[in-house]
């Protein structure tokens, strides 16, 4: 009779336990998105993020072992479940979004670039340690499958000058010593060989000081019809951004903060904007003249971040990067934590603020070269005037 209660006992606590832990690492997940990420002591948000989640499964180990051997009482069980049920709840409703952008994501065509062959990491230039964590890690590191994100987009009001105009978006080169130079020169390689009319860059050029001369010489050959245009990222504003703008400059392109410009074909235009908000607030004189350019008008953002400022701004496509496509995905999970608080459905792929289509690039570099199942990607928009069904 006691072996079967301990039995009964072991199984409910099991299950509980479970949920428990999902409770938990909801909890982390949300934390960290509505919380952490808006705060601007990079170090204090790191420190915290660290110590959460080790607390979070020793409170779930010490729960699970209150309920299989400590006798709780009525309380603690009813506490623990309605905990397990929060935990579910969260999960599904997760998931369930996860699949909706799924459902966006297989809208666009992805495509391995196959005759690009080069191994991006510099190990000659890496400390012995990460060498060896980058070794025991190639099995699902990414960091060289450079693929290309095809999307296709239906945008109101498009002109028939503008049918088929291609716009080609890079961001987040992050150019640093441990990336081979062939790793960079191939990436312009591919943003041309994709034939754009117009080219954007969204921002961090480097992650470190020292690298900011590196930019002209990386990014001069970018070159596009309607010109190359850029806004600055997080990284840009903390290296120096009147150095990175002036290499920028330096190799013909041209910057875009919280401004927009009219690109015209036969008569008939088409408004790019560029955000560099949060980092360069948008005042009412910006907003205000923004409002005015002709429509239909895109946005180039570094952030996620920036999306509802965008969308305020009547933009029908919005093109960001920064989150590095979370840099590390998990197999069926995909990404649980982003750097943006726009949270981890603007993560990666495509998705819609409002009534705005978003496309979040996973980038093309990384300040470590580890990218877990998130393969760096360059995005090609194809603007059209017909109708695209979107999935429900």
């Amino acid at each position: 009779m006691l072996d079967e209660q301990l039995a009964i006992r072991v199984t409910v606590a099991s299950a509980v336990g479970l949920g428990v832990a999902v409770a938990l690492s909801g909890a982390f997940v949300w934390l960290y998105n509505r919380v952490f990420a808006r705060m601007r002591e990079v170090w204090f948000k790191k420190f915290l993020s660290l110590l959460l989640l080790p607390a979070g499964c020793v409170a779930g180990v010490v729960g699970f072992a209150r309920l299989t051997w400590g006798g709780p009482g009525v309380g603690e069980v009813a506490t623990w479940a309605v905990a397990a049920a929060l935990g579910w709840g969260v999960t599904i409703r997760y998931v369930q979004a996860m699949r909706r952008q799924s459902a966006w994501q297989r809208a666009s065509r992805l495509e391995p670039c196959r005759h690009l062959r080069i191994d991006p990491i510099n190990w000659e230039r890496l400390p012995r340690p990460m060498a060896w964590l980058l070794r025991a890690a190639m099995p699902l590191n990414r960091a060289g499958r450079l693929r290309i994100h095809h999307r296709r987009v239906a945008v109101p009001g498009l002109s028939a000058a503008f049918e088929g105009y291609r716009v080609v978006h890079l961001t987040d080169f992050h150019i640093h010593h441990t990336m081979r130079p062939e790793w960079y020169d191939a990436i312009v390689d591919e943003a041309l060989r994709m034939r754009p009319d117009v080219l954007l860059f969204g921002g961090d050029f480097t992650s470190r000081p020292e690298h900011v001369a590196r930019i002209a010489g990386v990014m001069s050959r970018l070159r596009a019809p309607d010109g190359v245009w850029f806004v600055r990222g997080n990284h840009d504003f903390w290296k120096g951004s009147q150095r990175v703008t002036r290499q920028a400059r330096a190799a013909g392109m041209r910057l875009l903060s919280n401004a927009g410009v009219v690109l015209r074909r036969g008569g008939e235009s088409l408004t790019l904007i560029g955000l560099e908000t949060p980092y360069v607030r948008l005042t009412a004189g910006e907003r205000e003249e923004l409002r005015r350019l002709p429509h239909p008008r895109l946005a180039l953002v570094h952030t996620p971040d920036a999306f509802g400022e965008a969308a305020e701004l009547g933009c029908v496509v919005a093109l960001a990067g920064h989150t590095h496509g979370g840099q590390v995905r998990l197999p069926l999970f995909g990404t649980t934590l982003s750097s943006s608080t726009a949270g981890p459905l603007y993560v990666s792929g495509a998705g819609w603020w409002g009534g705005m289509l978003t496309i979040t690039s996973h980038g093309q570099g990384a300040f470590l070269p580890l990218r877990v199942l998130c393969p760096p990607e360059i995005v090609v928009v194809e603007l059209t005037a017909a109708s695209i069904k979107e999935p429900a």
